[in-house]
């Protein structure tokens, strides 16, 4: 009966050590590449936290809310050659608890006529069972 429970505890040990939430975490970003590569603002935003809380800050702005941020991209990204190829570079990824995590990286457009790049911070929140970024804060 002992050999049977310790089994069934390592077991259980063993597959929640395969859900790392970083690994959620990490997919967020990849699928946030892959939309915005495709010419999908909208699905580059569903990584993030659609409220109004949400908060973007870029240079010397601050901007709050999903739908505020969603159109600040679409006005600054027009079409797919301002948008270019993007590529994320998650540096690091320090969980808080097993509720929010802080993630560090770098950002770097490629496009025809430059290539501008940058760092970010994210904080990363499990909100209604599902991962989102409640806090950007990416400067170049």
């Amino acid at each position: 009966m002992f050999k049977k429970g310790l089994t069934t505890l390592l077991m259980l040990l063993a597959f929640s050590a395969s859900a790392v939430p970083t690994d959620d975490i990490a997919h967020i970003l990849s699928e946030q590449e892959a939309a915005w590569n495709r010419g999908d603002l909208d699905g580059y935003m569903q990584g993030y936290w659609n409220n109004d809380k949400m908060r973007f800050v870029s240079g010397k702005k601050f901007r709050y809310g999903w739908a505020e941020t969603l159109a600040a991209y679409k006005k600054n990204y027009p079409d797919k050659a301002t948008l270019g190829q993007l590529k994320f570079s998650i540096i690091d990824t320090k969980m808080l608890s097993n509720y929010a995590a802080i993630v560090v990286g770098r950002w770097e457009l490629t496009r025809a006529k430059d290539k501008p790049n940058g760092v970010f911070t994210l904080l990363v929140e499990k909100i209604d069972d599902r991962w989102v970024i409640t806090h950007d804060h990416t400067s170049d």
